[in-house]
């Protein structure tokens, strides 16, 4: 029996308002990362793309967090 662990994330651009902009998902196992952003609003994404970028960068970090935690145990583990 093969069991595979994989670790799924996602995320919201959102306005002040709490309007959604764009939405962020990555999932993470031992074979691969995979991420997406799908944009939920393409006017509000116009308006405010410098936001969204940030919030895509920071997303993107809090992803690289989950791989080293998960190659750390993989070290630590195996």
């Amino acid at each position: 029996m093969t069991i595979n662990k994989s670790v799924s994330i996602n995320a919201t651009s959102e306005t002040a308002d709490g309007q959604a902009i764009a939405y962020f998902s990555a999932n993470v196992s031992a074979s691969g990362t995979s991420s997406n952003m799908t944009i939920q609003n393409q006017d509000l994404y116009e308006a405010n793309k410098k936001q969204v970028r940030a919030d895509k960068a920071d997303f993107d970090n809090a992803v690289y967090d989950v791989e080293d935690e998960q190659a750390s145990k993989a070290t630590t583990e195996g």
